[in-house]
């Protein structure tokens, strides 16, 4: 008994699988027929605010994180000038009220604390200088 070890050359050109007569026929409606029934969902209908509301919110975090790095991760400014006008115009707004409710005397006191103050800041500065 021979036996060939290369049948591919007898299949060359030839296709080994068949397919049974009237298989294809009604095919499809068995299919459809082994199918559960679907019933068809009813689309939600979204308004405009429920589409809009996450781009909102986006908004928010992003608008937040602006504020938060420009306050409290911007650098300090060096410039004095400008640290100055900013400090005399807080302490305007501020005190700008205090003041117009004390009376003459208590002014007359706190400029002279503010005078021994300024003087004894004035004092020190000059025993710190180096020759």
């Amino acid at each position: 008994m021979e036996t060939k070890l290369n049948k591919l050359d007898e299949l060359k050109g030839k296709n080994p699988f068949k397919v049974p007569k009237g298989y294809t026929k009604g095919l499809t409606e068995q299919i459809m027929a082994g199918l559960p029934e679907t019933t068809l969902f009813e689309t939600k209908v979204m308004s405009l605010r429920d589409r809009i509301r996450p781009w909102l919110y986006l908004a928010a975090v992003f608008t937040g994180l602006l504020i938060f790095f420009k306050v409290f991760l911007n650098p300090v400014s060096r410039d004095t000038e400008q640290s100055d006008n900013v400090s005399t115009y807080l302490q305007a707004l501020v005190l700008g009220d205090l003041l117009q409710d004390m009376s003459d005397d208590d002014l007359e006191y706190l400029e002279y604390i503010e005078n021994q103050y300024i003087g004894r800041e004035f004092a020190e500065e000059i025993d710190n200088m180096n020759y």
